[in-house]
C-alpha cells in the first residue's frame, strides 16, 4: 500500500480523501493547521517532509479559499497559504524525488469563454484569490520536478459550508433564496475529485519514469450549469419545493468578482491517466444520500 503525506486536514476533500482512501488502496498521512501552521512555519516544510517518514509522495490540499475575505481583508494570508506554501512543498518534493500533486482551481481563469477551458488557455483572473491560486501554479511549475497541478471547479460534499450544504440548510429551513443565473460551470463532488486524485497519485508514484503533463482539470462530467440551475438540481434530488428566484451577479453584489464561464476540460485528464470522472449529477444523488445519513 502506497503512502501519501497530505497537506489539509479539515477542508472537504480532506474528508472526502478519507472516506475513499482504504477502497483506493492508499494510506493518507494528514498534516492539518494544529499539526504544523503553515503560515508562521513556511520555511520549516522541506525539513518536515523529509523527516516525515517513509511516504511516497504528497499531495496539497491545504488553501485559503474565502474568495471575498481574499480580496480586501485576508490578501496576505490568502497569498500564503495560495502562492508561497505550495512552492516550499515542490521544491521539498523536487529535492527528495518524490511526486507532487496540487490543488488548484478554475477562478484562475477570466471566464469570458463560452466553451470548457482546457490547461492551455489564457489564465487572467478576475479576483485576488484567483490571483493567488494563479501564482501558487506557476511556482510548482517553475521548481519542476514530478509535479503536476490538479485544477477543479464548483466542490460540494455533504460536510462542511460549501455551495450544496448552504442552499439545503436555507431550502429545508423554508428560506426564499435568490441565487445568481449568470455564472456557469461545472460541479464536482468531492469524493469523487478525491478518488481521481488518488488514481493519478499511484500512477505518478508507479511510474516514475512516466512523464505527466503540469496541469490537468478534474471537475465533473456533464453539460455545465449555472449557479442557479445548480440549487434547483439540489432542492429537486433533496426532495424540497422550489422557492429560488434567480438574480445577476451584479445585483447580488459579493465582494469579490467571480468567472462568468468556468467550465473546465476534463479530456486530458481521462487520457492521461486513463480514468472516466462521473457526471456531477451522480455524484449530487450521493452527495443528497450521505447528508441524510451523517448525524
Amino acid at each position: 500500500m502506497i503512502s501519501l503525506l497530505v497537506f489539509g486536514r479539515n477542508g472537504q476533500l480532506a474528508q472526502a480523501l478519507t472516506r475513499t482512501a482504504e477502497k483506493s488502496g492508499v494510506k493518507l498521512r494528514f498534516m492539518g493547521a494544529a499539526e504544523f501552521n503553515l503560515e508562521n512555519r513556511l520555511r520549516q516544510i522541506p525539513d518536515l517532509i523529509a523527516k516525515y517518514g517513509n511516504i511516497d509522495g504528497v499531495l496539497n490540499t491545504a488553501a485559503y479559499t474565502n474568495v471575498d475575505n481574499a480580496e480586501y481583508q485576508d490578501c496576505e494570508q490568502a497569498f500564503v497559504l495560495n502562492t508561497e506554501a505550495p512552492a516550499h512543498m515542490a521544491s521539498a518534493c523536487k529535492a527528495l524525488n518524490l511526486p507532487f500533486l496540487h490543488v488548484s482551481t478554475d477562478c484562475v481563469f477570466r471566464g469570458a469563454g463560452s466553451t470548457p477551458y482546457n490547461t492551455h488557455d489564457e489564465t487572467t483572473p478576475v479576483n485576488f484569490y484567483g490571483y493567488t491560486k494563479l501564482l501558487g501554479e506557476q511556482a510548482v511549475q517553475a521548481i519542476g520536478g514530478r509535479s503536476c497541478v490538479f485544477r477543479t471547479s464548483w466542490v460540494f460534499s455533504p460536510q462542511g459550508k460549501n455551495f450544496f450544504t448552504v442552499m439545503l440548510g436555507l431550502g429545508r429551513a423554508g428560506k426564499s433564496i435568490k441565487v445568481v443565473d449568470d455564472q456557469i460551470g461545472s460541479p464536482t463532488y468531492a469524493d469523487d475529485l478525491a478518488s481521481a486524485l488518488l488514481h493519478a497519485a499511484k500512477q505518478m508514484i508507479a511510474r516514475p519514469h512516466e512523464k505527466v503533463p503540469p496541469i490537468a482539470h478534474i471537475c465533473g462530467k456533464g453539460a455545465p450549469v449555472s449557479r442557479y440551475d445548480f440549487a434547483r438540481a439540489i432542492f429537486a434530488q433533496a426532495g424540497i419545493p422550489l422557492n429560488i428566484a434567480p438574480v445577476s451577479s451584479k445585483t447580488f453584489g459579493a465582494t469579490a468578482q467571480r468567472p462568468a464561464y468556468c467550465a473546465l476540460d476534463t479530456s486530458g485528464f481521462e487520457a492521461t491517466f486513463d480514468y472516466e470522472l462521473q457526471d456531477w449529477r451522480s455524484g449530487l444523488k450521493r452527495a443528497i444520500t450521505q447528508n441524510k445519513d451523517t448525524p
